[in-house]
């Protein structure tokens, strides 16, 4: 199920800036585009309450993956000077490179000029693999593009077990909130 949510005026302002600009065009700086899956749509409201200084466009799928993350960072014309992408989740862990292609598309595309924030991956395993590579993969790319600062969703959760719902992906008010305010304060943090 797709959800996209963004003010009238924020959509018309974003469409409008993205009609006559180049791929590279920047909105203004105290944009953000919110890219996510199930759990930015249950962080959504506790960050547009810590972000109100921020125009916030979201575009949320409850099974976004990696790749349909970067597909719409390469489409949109018009990229903000913040991305927050929270995508993996979904993603297969045993075909790291396929996430690291996506996280590669969607930095070079943002440009060293723009910040992206991306939340590190707690889940059960999958198909018989842990998201211990799909996190690695994260760090290696934070590595290596300055650009990119990640979220320690791993530690948080480790410190707050209850948070967590029984498909141990999800959680509760509390961490969303929580998630919503690491996510936050490293866009005030370093992306300004």
């Amino acid at each position: 199920m797709r959800i996209a949510a963004a003010t009238i005026v924020g959509v018309m302002a974003f469409a409008g800036l993205a009609a006559g600009s180049s791929p590279s065009a920047t909105l203004p700086s105290r944009s953000v585009l919110d890219i996510g899956d199930s759990l930015s749509v249950g962080a959504a409201p506790y960050l547009h309450a810590r972000l109100r200084e921020y125009r916030i466009v979201q575009d949320y799928d409850v099974g976004l993956h990696a790749y349909d993350a970067a597909r719409i960072v390469s489409g949109t014309r018009a990229l903000p000077s913040v991305l927050v992408v929270s995508a993996g989740t979904n993603d297969d862990p045993r075909i790291v490179s396929t996430f690291v292609r996506s996280v590669s598309t969607i930095v070079t595309t943002a440009g060293s000029a723009r910040c992206v924030v991306w939340p590190t991956i707690v889940r059960p395993p999958a198909v018989g693999a842990s998201y211990d590579g799909i996190n690695r993969a994260l760090s290696n790319a934070a590595a290596r593009h300055r650009n990119l600062v990640l979220v320690d969703w791993v530690r948080m959760v480790a410190g707050h077990r209850w948070w967590l719902a029984k498909d141990g992906v999800h959680v509760s008010a509390a961490g969303y909130r929580a998630r919503a305010a690491a996510i936050a304060s490293a866009v005030v943090t370093h992306c300004s």
